[in-house]
């Protein structure tokens, strides 16, 4: 997205261009070399200054178009054809020929890709003419390739695409909450809820320009999630008396740009029941840490995505601590794992955390057991011992994070893990 955004900075800012609509120069004089070909004339190839137009048909989010004689995009490739006309023009070019530009040559061919974050499509087009500022071509539309085999596709909810979300389950209830920034909507987090275990599989947020900012303290604003229905809602009757903090899984400190983000925290669906020592010992240092790291931008970070959550599918069965909570009473749970609010008490915590630096991404990955004898004030190195590669931890989890990363990008950061990637 912010590179769509760049690319249409970018042409809004050519401050002495008259800038035409979108492909609304047909050029029918123009001789075709492929029976379905489509012709334009785009224009800046001598100057902005005298007309500037873009290549944006429909379907595509941004454009390409001509800066010192060539053809550029951010969103797009070129590769360079030998074939004189576009029906010639068979075989797909192999990775390696892809450029980032194209010059523009009287009667040269090229092949076009546009890569968005879930598909490439592929345009062929060739130069039929140069002549003062414009330049004419001819293209047909090529493939659509899918480009993310395990994206989050086919919901009614644009959050669900955020890069920070692990693929959906279809047996759990999605919910996204969005809060108020400079009177502007702001998407705040997200989570799937498992009813049979009246907790959440996992919380995603990020932190970015707006989000990272700290400015308000924490709000205490416990209440039910207005935005699950009333038969799955948890409060704090399901918290009471039982040994157990009423644990954030999206902290309350990962929230304080707004006052209504950070009371969203307080939603009971956020709450997991976590001993006292951990949530307030070792699992709080882990969560500065990452705080650390989201409040980093953009000096170190263009954006950190996190997903947060516990192993529901590995229960702490019939536990009884030996630290009383701070209600005074001894922490236990059944022989299904449950508090005696009926409330699913977790073996295992998780963090998946992934930077975004311009086109660079690294992840990294927690896995915490649950348990009241952790350093309450860990070292680094005491922190870094429950590292491991976001592929190890959806081997232990059971979950897909980072699923609408390109797949090439998501094989890559999600096979391994470097400590010395993050600023301890």
């Amino acid at each position: 997205m912010k590179k769509q955004l760049f690319a249409l900075f970018f042409i809004a800012g050519l401050l002495f261009a008259s800038c035409d609509e979108y492909n609304d120069i047909p050029n029918g004089y123009i001789e075709t070399t492929q029976e379905d070909a489509i012709t334009l004339v785009l224009k800046g190839y001598e100057s902005s200054a005298q007309g500037f137009s873009v290549f944006q048909p429909e379907g595509f989010d941004a454009p390409f178009y001509i800066m010192n004689k060539q053809f550029v995009g951010n969103m797009y490739e070129f590769a360079a054809a030998v074939e004189p006309r576009l029906d010639e023009m068979t075989v797909m070019p192999s990775d390696l020929s892809w450029q980032k530009n194209a010059d523009i040559l009287n009667g040269k061919t090229y092949w076009v890709r546009y890569a968005s974050y879930l598909e490439y499509r592929y345009v062929k087009i060739r130069v039929a003419d140069v002549s003062g500022n414009n330049v004419s071509i001819e293209y047909v539309f090529g493939d659509i390739q899918n480009r993310n085999q395990n994206a989050n596709l086919g919901y009614d909810k644009t959050s669900v695409t955020y890069f920070e979300m692990p693929a959906l389950n279809a047996d759990y209830l999605y919910v996204d909450h969005y809060a108020t920034y400079a009177g502007v909507d702001v998407f705040n987090y997200a989570f799937e809820w498992d009813a049979s275990k009246n907790h959440a599989a996992w919380v995603a947020f990020s932190f970015d320009d707006v989000t990272c900012k700290d400015l308000f303290d924490r709000t205490d604003a416990w209440d039910v999630d207005p935005e699950l229905p009333v038969e799955m809602q948890t409060s704090n009757d399901n918290h009471k008396n039982d040994g157990f903090d009423r644990g954030h899984i999206c902290a309350s400190e990962d929230r304080v740009y707004s006052l209504d983000a950070n009371q969203q925290t307080f939603y009971f669906s956020n709450m997991s029941p976590q001993l006292a020592s951990f949530n307030q010992g070792y699992w709080q240092a882990l969560e500065k840490v990452v705080q650390k790291w989201g409040r980093s931008i953009p000096s170190v970070y263009d954006k950190v995505y996190v997903t947060k959550g516990a192993s529901l599918n590995q229960l702490l069965v019939n536990f009884t601590g030996e630290k009383k909570g701070g209600d005074g009473f001894y922490p236990t749970t059944d022989e299904n794992g449950f508090t005696k609010g009926n409330l699913a008490c977790p073996k295992y915590y998780f963090m998946a955390v992934l930077s975004e630096k311009g086109d660079t991404y690294h992840a990294i990955g927690f896995w915490v057991e649950h348990s009241e004898y952790l350093p309450e004030q860990p070292t680094v190195e005491e922190l870094q011992a429950y590292v491991l590669s976001i592929d190890e931890l959806e081997q232990n989890t059971g979950l897909d994070f980072f699923c609408n990363l390109p797949d090439v990008i998501e094989d890559e950061v999600e096979s391994s893990c470097n400590v010395n990637d993050w600023a301890w």
